[in-house]
């Protein structure tokens, strides 16, 4: 598996997508769009393209669900910005994408522990339970995220050829189940997870919708083994399908066409 994903990211590198134009943007789009189905979100693809191109809301869709799909999309001009600029990863950097992630979505939470604001990214002061999982102890959280930070920074410039997308999956999977966010921890999660791709010129990574129980599946299992190879092989299954079809679909830009009058 992982030679062939070797084998189609040079394929896909000697296309060289980057380069059309506004391809960036669009790949952008329908990770977004991805990622928000991922939790929840209402928005189709074309939805989600016309919100963020046109500013045009979907008729009978939740408000907040167009402010999730813009709040992502603010996250990962940001994320691009930031990887671009080769600015190390620190708890205040994934503060920051966090809060973008929630800024019109989030808000005041008060607990027996004290106020803190999902909306500015603050770390969590609860104990959070979500599908018969409990995650780690508030207090564990940012000594977790230091030693987590601590471990990609020293690979991070060092890095090559598979183990870049084992990295990058390698903190989506410690961040998500870190959990240090009341809210927004997939999406900041999936996001930093292509800090890492654009910090290293690599092509974005897709998680599919379709491919949400799978997704879940293998983060559960990834913990059950106590084995980081299930999410890291998941990672690379849906980079060799985003390869793949997007290999097809330049390849195949000029069949099937015709002129009509």
């Amino acid at each position: 598996m992982w030679e062939k994903l070797k084998i189609l990211h040079q394929n896909y590198l000697e296309l060289k997508l980057n380069e059309v134009i506004d391809y960036e943007k669009f790949s952008m789009i329908s990770i977004i769009y991805n990622s928000t189905k991922i939790e929840g979100c209402s928005l189709s693809e074309n939805d989600t393209k016309v919100l963020l191109e046109k500013d045009i809301t979907a008729k009978g869709k939740p408000l907040t669900d167009h402010l999730m799909v813009k709040d992502h999309y603010a996250a990962f001009k940001f994320v691009q910005q930031e990887a671009r600029k080769k600015r190390r990863i620190s708890i205040p950097l994934i503060k920051e994408v966090a809060g973008l992630v929630m800024k019109n979505t989030g808000g005041i939470v008060n607990t027996m522990s004290g106020t803190f604001n999902t909306a500015a990214g603050d770390i969590r002061l609860a104990q959070v339970y979500v599908d018969k999982k409990y995650f780690p102890d508030f207090n564990k959280v940012e000594p977790l995220l230091s030693n987590l930070i601590e471990q990609v920074n020293s690979k991070i410039d060092t890095v090559k050829n598979d183990d870049i997308l084992k990295l990058s999956a390698d903190i989506h999977y410690n961040l998500v189940n870190i959990h240090p966010f009341g809210d927004g921890n997939g999406r900041t999660s999936r996001l930093m997870m292509n800090y890492v791709q654009i910090y290293l010129n690599e092509p974005l990574i897709k998680i599919f919708t379709e491919d949400r129980a799978e997704y879940l599946e293998a983060l559960n299992n990834t913990e059950k083994n106590d084995d980081i190879s299930i999410f890291r092989d998941f990672i690379c299954k849906q980079q060799i399908k985003f390869y793949e079809n997007e290999i097809e679909k330049y390849r195949s830009r000029d069949k099937g066409f015709s002129l009509l009058f």
